[in-house]
């Protein structure tokens, strides 16, 4: 179940424009935000956050901000790594 406004950490982040490409970030009390594709695959989805975060994306950086530690490590392990400026 996607739930938007469930206690996100960055204010900044606002999943319209996710839905919009194609995908979401779940939030999860218990097991962690993770991201979900909509229009595609889960993973379909890490690689074009990756590619969009490698590119300088603030919108894409803000979502890795969201989403689990476990998420984020299962990203880099399929993606490579991911830096997150502070934003």
């Amino acid at each position: 179940m996607i739930n938007d406004n469930d206690n996100p950490k960055n204010e900044k982040f606002d999943n319209s424009q996710a839905r919009n490409e194609g995908w979401v970030i779940e939030y999860n009390n218990q097991s962690g935000s993770r991201i979900r594709g909509i229009s595609y695959s889960d993973m379909q989805a890490w690689w074009h956050i990756a590619r969009e975060v490698k590119r300088g994306s603030e919108y894409h950086q803000s979502a890795l901000l969201e989403i689990s530690d476990k998420e984020r490590f299962a990203m880099e392990i399929s993606c490579g790594p991911l830096s997150t400026p502070i934003i």
